[in-house]
């Protein structure tokens, strides 16, 4: 399972029923995979040197040290 550091969202299908209700009911909403993959376009990010599209699961879940 992996937590946004950007908003309430959680993604991954290795969690345990238990631990996703519990993130649930606090107000994490899960994105399913169809929600992942939609590629958003013209927001200027850079990624690694690219200002492509990127996709809802990158931009989310991304993590850079």
């Amino acid at each position: 399972m992996v937590i946004s550091t950007l908003g309430r969202f959680i993604a991954g299908d290795d969690e345990s029923p238990q631990v996703r209700r519990v993130l649930e009911a606090v107000g994490f909403r899960r994105l399913d995979e169809a929600v992942r993959s939609i590629q958003v376009t013209d927001l200027g990010v850079y990624y690694f040197g690219s200002r492509g599209p990127l996709g809802v699961d990158m931009l989310l879940f991304y993590r850079q040290d």
